[in-house]
């Protein structure tokens, strides 16, 4: 049997036809699954942002709250746990009056650096008659340390410092006139005085 000549036209051109229209769908369900791919996409540098570890330590550990190789204790903070011999020397003799220390007495020959144990923020600058110039910081909630008998103070009220920053340099007091040049520090606990000596290299979360 002879085909007739319109056969094969009509035939190529509905292969064509159905070839197009696959195309097209296949195509469509292509960018579906690529629109769905690009969506469940989690951008490196979010998660690489999100997760990093820092490399420095930044455990809270106090410092001693000043720079010089000749600062020494003359003062010791009164406990009366201690022995006689060291409690002698925690002991302020002013206008006729045995007062226990409430800090830490540093003295040097020279004038040296003073500097915070902490990260803080600098709560209060004072004047005080006996004490002469203070420097107090807000450490966290709990502590709070103060510097005091400074000649200089190179910080401002409300000032965010770090631990180790300088705050000002040794002077002198009415109150420690006898140890001439030298630092009064002192930490508060929820507003009570500690002994500086079992903060100091220690970490503020063992406390």
């Amino acid at each position: 049997m002879k085909l007739k000549p319109f056969v094969f036209p009509v035939i190529y051109i509905s292969l064509i036809f159905t070839l197009v229209i696959g195309l097209y769908f296949t195509s469509k369900v292509m960018k579906v699954d690529d629109v769905n791919s690009l969506n469940d996409i989690t951008y490196v540098s979010k998660t690489i942002l999100s997760d990093t570890v820092p490399v420095i330590n930044t455990s809270d550990v106090v410092i001693n709250p000043y720079v010089g190789e000749d600062v020494k204790i003359s003062r010791y903070f009164y406990n009366l746990e201690d022995d006689v011999d060291r409690q002698k020397e925690s002991i302020v003799f002013y206008n006729n009056t045995y007062m226990p220390s409430t800090g830490i007495d540093y003295t040097s020959s020279n004038s040296f650096e003073v500097v915070s144990v902490l990260d803080g923020t600098i709560i209060d600058i004072k004047e005080d008659e006996l004490l002469g110039k203070i420097v107090e910081i807000r450490h966290n909630n709990e502590f709070v340390s103060s510097y005091a008998g400074l000649s200089e103070i190179n910080v401002q009220k409300g000032e965010t410092i770090t631990k180790g920053m300088k705050i000002g340099m040794s002077g002198t007091s009415k109150v420690n006139e006898s140890l001439g040049n030298h630092l009064h520090f002192e930490i508060y606990q929820s507003g009570s005085n500690i002994d500086p000596l079992k903060v100091i290299d220690k970490k503020l979360e063992d406390f």
